[in-house]
């Protein structure tokens, strides 16, 4: 037992001292170093467009740790690692270094289809602790920049007050943020409508920030069933419960006369909002203006058809393909909406299963399908609501902004049906516009040294959104 003992002794004392001393830490002191959130912008700017933002929060997990990456510009929030959507995707702890890696499975459309190879698809950080910030180099596919992050604010910022109200439809309690100019109020304000994915309040801030400065302010929320809000998936609920939190959030702001003016109330929505705010415009004569993005005009099933042949159009899929492709998706709609020829369906997706289908259940065909009763739900709760009959009962101006590379709704006609539908009820004051090179998100690739490294906020859609916004709700010209 001796001798044991002076051998460990001479391989103690043959370690760094770092390395000791990290030795002798427990796993969650080593971490600990790194917990909180940190701010910075890396320091080299692209060749046009935002800069990049970056903020990283790290919080304890067992005795490891946990961390989410926002990157703003993007409208990327709090990608976690570790990730449920990937297996590669780390957190590392060196000594005085931490290192995150976001690998090409976890999917992320903000770097995807940029025309690098795949294995670039990745995000990188790697920063040391040098006193009060984290130094080092952020890794955006081609993009690499020195940053330098310091440590945010740890009190809940007062233009930024958290809120909660509940839900007209099933009073629920959904949770959020306003954000508010400088000065006093009252304030004019919009209520942001997010797509379909399970969002939080944080995913337009960057667009809702922008509008503060024009002297708007903002009501974000977390979806349903997301963040701090309550609740089943969103996924589960109709387009009317969507609809009545929207209406909450209404009657919210009508009851802060302190803060909000209730006269000048208006409406945002991108994709799947975009419908819900129809419902809600058509109904409530308070809402004063209301703005589209990258949606509504069409049928959710008549939008998901195009989807469909739009993306396997760009992954290079032959014509009749995407034309099989297209037919099955007018056929399990058909099935949706009726109930009627679920057998001859069920076979046509045993068959593509069977056969490998390259397309099946990918591109949206496969959503929804594994059961007749799956099926009818989301056909009652979604696919089967056409908004041209509350379109043509709105009478407040309209603001429809479409890019010009959407692949989910087909801009131009969108932008046709919004102008015929609210023309047909009267309603003449619509502006529209399809951004050049935007995609869905009206975000736009964005280039460093003049190679594609991300996606990043449209700043021509952004410019247009805040003047027409502060335009319609009486704010003096800057």
């Amino acid at each position: 037992m001796g001798a044991t003992g002076v051998v460990l002794l001479g391989v103690c004392l043959a370690l760094p001292i770092s390395a000791l001393a990290q030795a002798q830490q427990s796993p969650r002191a080593r971490w600990a170093p790194f917990f909180g959130t940190w701010i910075g912008v890396a320091e080299h700017r692209p060749d046009a467009g935002p800069l990049v933002t970056v903020r990283v929060r790290v919080e304890p997990a067992g005795d490891s740790a946990r961390a989410m990456l926002t990157l703003p510009e993007s409208r990327q929030i709090d990608l976690a690692i570790p990730s449920p959507y990937s297996d590669s995707t780390n957190i590392a702890v060196r000594g005085d270094t931490l290192r995150l890696e976001f690998t090409p499975d976890i999917g992320l459309g903000f770097i995807g289809r940029l025309g690098i190879p795949r294995a670039d698809e990745r995000i990188t950080l790697t920063v040391v602790r040098r006193g009060e910030t984290l130094a080092g180099t952020l890794g955006i596919t081609t993009y690499r920049s020195p940053v330098v992050l310091r440590q945010g604010p740890s009190a809940t910022d007062p233009r930024e007050p958290s809120v909660a109200f509940y839900s007209t439809q099933d009073s629920l309690r959904l949770a959020g943020k306003l954000v508010l100019p400088a000065g006093r109020g009252p304030f004019p304000a919009v209520i942001w409508v997010t797509g379909s994915d399970a969002d939080t309040r944080e995913v337009w801030q960057y667009d809702a920030r922008a509008l503060a400065e024009r002297g708007v302010a903002s009501l974000l929320y977390d979806k349903r069933g997301a963040g701090e809000s309550v609740g089943a998936s969103h996924d589960l609920a109709s387009w009317d419960d969507l609809a009545g939190d929207v209406e909450g959030a209404l009657r919210y702001l009508r009851s802060r006369p302190d803060l909000i003016d209730p006269a000048r109330l208006g409406l945002v929505a991108q994709s799947q909002g975009t419908w819900i705010i129809a419902k809600v415009a058509a109904r409530d004569p308070g809402v004063r203006f209301m703005v589209n993005i990258s949606g509504s005009g069409i049928s959710a099933a008549e939008q998901e058809t195009y989807r469909t042949g739009a993306l396997m159009r760009a992954d290079g899929f032959p014509a009749s393909e995407i034309g099989r492709a297209q037919a099955f998706q007018r056929q399990k709609f058909a099935v949706a909406r009726t109930g009627l020829g679920w057998a001859p369906l069920d076979s046509t997706m045993q068959r593509f299963r069977a056969d490998s289908v390259r397309w099946f259940p990918g591109y949206g065909t496969g959503a929804a399908s594994r059961t007749l009763a799956g099926l009818r739900l989301y056909g009652v709760l979604q696919f089967n609501y056409d908004p041209r009959r509350d379109l043509e009962r709105i009478r407040a101006p309209v603001l429809v902004l479409m890019g010009q590379l959407d692949l989910v709704f087909p801009p131009e006609i969108v932008v046709e049906r919004m102008r015929e539908s609210l023309g047909r009820g009267g309603n003449s004051d619509v502006t529209t516009r399809i951004v050049p090179n935007a995609g869905h998100a009206l975000t736009t690739v964005q280039l460093f040294e003049g190679r594609p490294f991300r996606r990043a906020v449209n700043s021509e859609f952004l410019g247009t959104l805040t003047a027409w916004v502060a335009e319609r709700a009486g704010v003096a010209p800057r």
